[in-house]
C-alpha cells in the first residue's frame, strides 16, 4: 500500500468541515507529507482563489503549500473558458475567488447593468452566498434573451457545514436550468474527468501510484473511478458508511477519517 506517490485531496469534508479543521485527517496529511507524498487539493468550490487557498491551508497544516499546489473549480473554470472560447467578457455569478481567477487568465468581468444589455460572451455560475434577485435576473436574462452560453463550476447540491450543510452551487444552477429551460454548456468541476486529468497531468506519476481522497461517492469517488485511479472514501464529510451500500460506485478503500486509513492501509 506505500506505493502511492500522489494524493489528490478534497477539501470541504476532508481538510474541514464547515471552516473548522478536521484534526485527524490534518495529522495524516502531515505523516503523509513528512513521507514524501506529492500532495494536489482539489475543491469544487470556487469562492476563494487558488492564491487564498494556498495561505489558509499553509497556516492549517504547518506545512507550505504552494498555489500550484491548488486546484479549484473557478481556476478549472477559467482555463477551459480561455481554452475554448478565448479570453472572454464574463458575467460572474459568483464571488471573489471565481472572479480573481478569471480575471488572471485575462477574462473581463461585466456589470449587471451590462449583463442586463446583453453585453457579456459568456455567464459562469458558481457558488455565491450573496445571491441576490437581481444578480439571478441578470444571469436569466443573458441566457434566455441574449441567448448567451453558461458554463458551471460544479453541480455540488449543498456544501458541508460542522453540523449540517448549506445550499450549493447546484442549487443556483436549478433555478437558472428551470427559469432560462436551458443547461450548461460545460461543468468543469467534479465529476468531470477533466479537471482530475489536469492534475494527473501535473503530477507526471503513473496513474497506478495516485489516490484520491474525498468525502462524496457522486463527485470525488466518482471521478476517480472515471479517470481510472484507486479512492478512499473517509466519513468526515458528506458520507456515510450506509450510502455505500446503497450506491454502485464503489471506493477503493473507505474508513472513518484519512488517520485511519493511513494506519490500516501502511499508506505512509
Amino acid at each position: 500500500m506505500r506505493r502511492y506517490r500522489g494524493l489528490i485531496v478534497d477539501l470541504d469534508g476532508v481538510v474541514w468541515r464547515g471552516g473548522k479543521p478536521i484534526s485527524e485527517n490534518i495529522e495524516a496529511l502531515r505523516i503523509l507529507r513528512n513521507a514524501g507524498a506529492k500532495i494536489v487539493f482539489l475543491t469544487n468550490n470556487s469562492t476563494r482563489s487558488r492564491r487564498l487557498y494556498s495561505q489558509l491551508l499553509t497556516s492549517i497544516l504547518g506545512f507550505k503549500v504552494k498555489p500550484e499546489d491548488v486546484v479549484t473549480s473557478a481556476y478549472a473554470a477559467a482555463k477551459w473558458l480561455k481554452e475554448n472560447m478565448g479570453s472572454s467578457k464574463v458575467y460572474v455569478v459568483g464571488e471573489e475567488g471565481l472572479v480573481e481567477e478569471l480575471v488572471g487568465e485575462g477574462h473581463t468581468i461585466v456589470t449587471i447593468s451590462e449583463a442586463k444589455s446583453c453585453k457579456a460572451d459568456v455567464v459562469v455560475v458558481g457558488l455565491d452566498r450573496n445571491l441576490t434577485y437581481e444578480k439571478l435576473l441578470a444571469a436569466h436574462t443573458l441566457i434566455k434573451w441574449c441567448n448567451k452560453p453558461y458554463i458551471a463550476t460544479n453541480i455540488d447540491a449543498t456544501v458541508p457545514m460542522e453540523k449540517t450543510d448549506m445550499p450549493g452551487a447546484g442549487a443556483i444552477l436549478a433555478a437558472l436550468e428551470k427559469s432560462t429551460g436551458k443547461k450548461p454548456v460545460y461543468v468543469v468541476g467534479k465529476p468531470n474527468p477533466w479537471i482530475v486529468e489536469m492534475i494527473l497531468s501535473q503530477l507526471k506519476l503513473d496513474r497506478r501510484e495516485v489516490l484520491l481522497v474525498g468525502d462524496r461517492l457522486d463527485t470525488d469517488i466518482k471521478v476517480a473511478v472515471e479517470v481510472g485511479i484507486d479512492s478512499l472514501l473517509v466519513y468526515t464529510g458528506v458520507a456515510r458508511p450506509q450510502d455505500t451500500v446503497k450506491s454502485h460506485i464503489k471506493p477503493t478503500y473507505q474508513a472513518k477519517n484519512l488517520l485511519e486509513a493511513v494506519k490500516l492501509l501502511s499508506l505512509a
